[in-house]
This record gives C-alpha cells, structure tokens and sequence, in this order.
C-alpha cells in the first residue's frame, strides 16, 4: 500500500519548488550555449523553470535533448550570430515555437592569445564579428519582440577584460569594452520600455575557450599560472559560478538594476 503521507509530502514539496522557480515559464535564448558558460547558464536556467532556446554556431541538438525536462523545455537553432539573417531566423522560430521571448543571453564569444602588432585583419575582423557585432544583431533583433511584449531582459556576457584590459588580448579586450558601453546605451534607449540590460563580466573561467587561449600563447602553463596568480582567490572560476550570477540578472532579484556591469572575476580586477 502506498505511504499517502510520503507521497503527500513530496506533492507538496514539488508544488514549493514551483512556486519558487525564479524564470518559470520565461522563454530565454542563450547564445553560445552548446558549451562553457553558455552552457551552464542554459542548464541553471531550465532548472528554474525556462524554456532555453540554445542558439550556436554547432549543432547543440543532443545538448537540448538533456537539459529538456518537467522542469523547461529546451531546443536548439544553429545560429552565426555575426550573421544577420541568422539571427533573424533564430528570433522568428522561437517566436514560432514559444510566442515570446523574455531573455536574451549574448554570450558568444571567441578569443585569441595576441598583441595588437601580431593581430591580423582577418582575426581582428572575425572576432569584432562575433564578440561585439553579435551582440548588436542579436539585440537588434530582439528588442521588437520585447518592445512588443512591454518588457524583457537582455545579459551581455562582456568580461573583466572589457574593464581593465590586459598585456596579449588587445583585440578581445578591445570587444569586450564595446560590449560595455553598448549594453549602457542599449538600456538609455530601451529602458524606458521595461527592457533591463546589464553587463556579466566574468573574470578567468575553465572553458575551452580559456583553455583555446592559453594553447595559442608561446608558454600555455606560464600563462595559466599568470591568471591564477592574478585573482584574488588564486583559481580559475567555474561556469556554473558565472550561471549563477546570470540567474541573478534574469530575474526580478534584480529588477532595478540596469546598465550595471556586474563583476566576477575572483578579484581580478581588485588588483
């Protein structure tokens, strides 16, 4: 027979935990979301409640398929965020398969390990494309919907490096810092319409992005040794530390914060 009581109980626990859900039933489109910080943020935000919309340059199919639970559903769309019809069709289907859009997640990103003087044209150009002509597009696109909607939250995955700089990342700091002061402009012109954007700085994060860097550099172990030594806490940082912070963002917990760059970074840029 059945233990009514226990199974009365975890009813009642699983109706709590609903209740409590910070994005429940909010439909979010993280971009670069097949690893890394996108990611994890995809993972955090389905399980408080989202449907995730994961848009990436790969197919992240069988990332959608385990993250979808009871909890949010999750889908992906192949999307070049520096491309403009991609990201207009990214912004149609989920439109199509959710009928809103409450978050928009920029965190795409690529980086390299270069001065200004070694940088060629061609890398300058692709990185400014994704890192900060992403952002524009995929904003661009987004904010309609939004306006359309009276409302809506838009995170800029920017780094401390788009706030300090930093010796052989000319080119990604360079990004990073338009990505600052985009988000700033971008909540002048649309906050009034109850669009909140905000910056999420992280600071060094064990990704494979991270790690892409530290392989382009003349002396990778020199080079993951120097940003260690530059946090406060001596150590690299965990995308799920970053998803963490996101929730924050994409959530009424921070309901009047807007323009505002929001640091994690271990204490880097306490230095």
């Amino acid at each position: 027979m059945p233990d009514l009581l226990t199974d009365k109980n975890r009813l009642g626990h699983w109706a709590l935990k609903v209740k409590h859900m910070k994005l429940k039933s909010r439909v979010a489109i993280i971009t670069g979301a097949k690893r890394g910080i996108g990611y994890a943020i995809a993972a955090r935000f389905i399980r408080e409640g989202a449907h995730v919309v994961l848009a990436d340059v790969n197919d992240a199919t069988s990332e959608a398929l385990s993250l979808s639970s009871k909890l949010g559903r999750a889908i992906s769309i192949k999307t070049d965020v520096s491309n403009d019809s991609d990201v207009r069709e990214l912004i149609r289907q989920t439109v199509e398969v959710f009928g809103r859009i409450d978050i928009l997640v920029n965190n795409a990103g690529v980086e390299f390990a270069k001065t200004v003087v070694t940088t060629t044209e061609a890398e300058w150009d692709q990185l400014m494309a994704v890192n900060l002509k992403g952002v524009f597009l995929c904003s661009r696109a987004t904010i309609p919907v939004m306006q359309e909607q009276k409302g809506g939250v838009i995170i800029n995955i920017a780094s401390e490096l788009g706030l300090v700089g930093e010796a052989g990342v000319a080119a990604y700091c360079a990004s990073k810092g338009g990505v600052v002061m985009l988000s700033k402009a971008l909540v002048i012109d649309h906050g009034p319409q109850g669009i909140r954007v905000n910056c999420l700085c992280p600071g060094p994060v064990t990704t494979k992005l991270l790690e892409d860097v530290f392989a382009s550099s003349d002396n990778p172990i020199a080079m993951r040794e120097a940003f260690e030594s530059q946090t406060v806490l001596k150590r690299l940082g965990r995308p799920e530390e970053i998803a963490d912070a996101a929730i924050f963002l994409a959530s009424d917990d921070s309901s009047f914060m807007a323009g505002a760059d929001l640091v994690v970074d271990g204490g880097w840029t306490t230095r």
